[in-house]
């Protein structure tokens, strides 16, 4: 699978798509943003601490290729992107009867560059990052424990970018590195997490939009939008597509016996979406829906939550600066949960069902190359307090969940047809 990826990422990289680093010449919406893709590999040292039978460890050293994709935004100045691990190497083991599997996770990162990046030049940055770590412990004879850790970190690194590509070499930071963990049922100990993680890699920039600043400078496509608007073809069903990651914000609790799962921390799924635009009112109503599993391990201890959801949403565009667009509305979402235990792969008891009706709120932003654009990249965030579900011990438990999908994929099929129609007739 990891391979697989790795190739299809060096098909994109030498692709002929676009250019990069227009925004050098001009400032302008169509220069705002470009998107990009590649491969970086990140290190970690020797180093943190972990227990093992009340034996103190380090943890051992390990080399994660990851796939990035991100946008350069601001002309140059503000970065965004997602850093998604492929595979790692490294020797696990810490005794014979025991190792490790320990994860950076995928992470969510903004840099921002003092001095503009530009094509020729060895330029700093700084910036933060939004990650989910994961830590496996397994012993031979006991089973494994598993858990998530969301970590906030700190970066700073030297970019050099030549024509479409970029080099970056990056340190990670993590100043808040211990965590608790139990190496076994009863016994918890305070691990200490690797703190310093390197990293270089190399990106390709793409640029869609350039293509629409000739038409939108002599007036062509303002001339377009107004025929269309007339015509009340703008208006559009849409489609659309998105990794979503779904993160607890409140996790159920676990009673005496059980203290050692971990609390549940979040999963990565699939969001599919359907809805309705109103251009000219600038409102946009639709559904979506997602489902995941996430599992709290400890050794023979399993816990189970299962969610799936779609939820009613309404929202609208507030303004446009350069293509970057931000929205903000209403979501309500209908669920169904289940919950259950299992000990040694035998399930305790029934699996736990609750329906429910959940208020929240959707934001985010569009990055609109023009205002007629069929093919739109999003980004959504939604939060959903006061989450209630009952759970294996009979009690109600909160489980608010906050959604992020980086890079939806949304398609107007009805402006599509209707502008390359427009488009042979103007």
């Amino acid at each position: 699978m990891a391979f697989r990826s790795i190739i299809i990422v060096f098909i994109v990289l030498y692709s002929k798509i676009g250019a990069a680093q227009v925004y050098s010449d001009i400032k302008t919406q169509h220069r705002f943003a470009q998107t990009y893709v590649g491969l970086n590999t990140q290190a970690i040292p020797t180093s943190g601490r972990l227990f093992l039978q009340n034996q103190e460890y380090k943890f051992p050293q390990q080399l994660i290729p990851r796939f990035t994709i991100g946008g350069m935004h601001f002309w140059g100045k503000l970065d965004f992107n997602m850093n998604i691990p492929l595979t790692s190497f490294g020797n696990n083991s810490i005794t014979q009867e025991a190792g490790i599997e320990f994860s950076s996770g995928p992470d969510l990162s903004a840099r921002y560059y003092p001095w503009r990046l530009l094509d020729g030049k060895v330029q700093p940055f700084f910036g933060a990052s939004f990650n989910t770590m994961s830590l496996t412990l397994e012993r031979k004879e006991h089973g494994e424990r598993f858990e998530g850790f969301i970590t906030y970190s700190a970066l700073v690194g030297l970019s050099y970018s030549i024509n479409d590509w970029r080099i970056n070499a990056e340190w990670m930071f993590l100043p808040g590195n211990e965590r608790d963990f139990y190496s076994n049922t009863q016994d918890k100990h305070r691990f200490e997490l690797p703190n310093s993680y390197f990293s270089i890699g190399l990106v390709r920039h793409f640029d869609f939009t350039l293509k629409e600043e000739a038409p939108k400078q002599s007036g062509r496509t303002e001339g377009l939008e107004k025929k269309l608007l007339e015509e009340k073809k703008l208006n559009s069903f849409s489609i659309g597509f998105a990794p979503n990651g779904s993160y607890f914000l409140r996790s159920p609790h676990f009673s005496h016996g059980l203290q050692s799962l971990a609390q549940h921390k979040g999963s990565i799924n699939l969001e599919y979406s359907l809805g309705y635009l109103f251009h000219k009112q600038k409102l946009h109503f639709g559904l979506t829906y997602r489902a995941y599993s996430s599992h709290a391990l400890s050794y023979e201890l399993h816990h189970i939550v299962r969610r799936s959801a779609i939820s009613l949403e309404g929202f609208k565009f507030m303004a446009n600066y350069h293509g970057f667009v931000p929205f903000i509305g209403l979501s309500l979402s209908a669920e169904r949960w289940a919950t259950g235990l299992f000990v040694n792969d035998v399930q305790q008891g029934e699996t736990v069902r609750s329906q429910i009706f959940s208020p929240g709120i959707i934001f985010g932003w569009d990055i609109l190359a023009s205002p007629i654009e069929s093919w739109v990249l999003r980004t959504n965030l939604r939060y959903y307090p006061f989450q209630e579900i009952h759970d294996i011990n009979g009690q109600r438990s909160r489980v608010d969940q906050f959604e992020f999908n980086f890079i939806q994929l949304v398609f107007y099929p009805n402006r599509w047809r209707n502008i390359r129609r427009a488009k042979k007739a103007f």
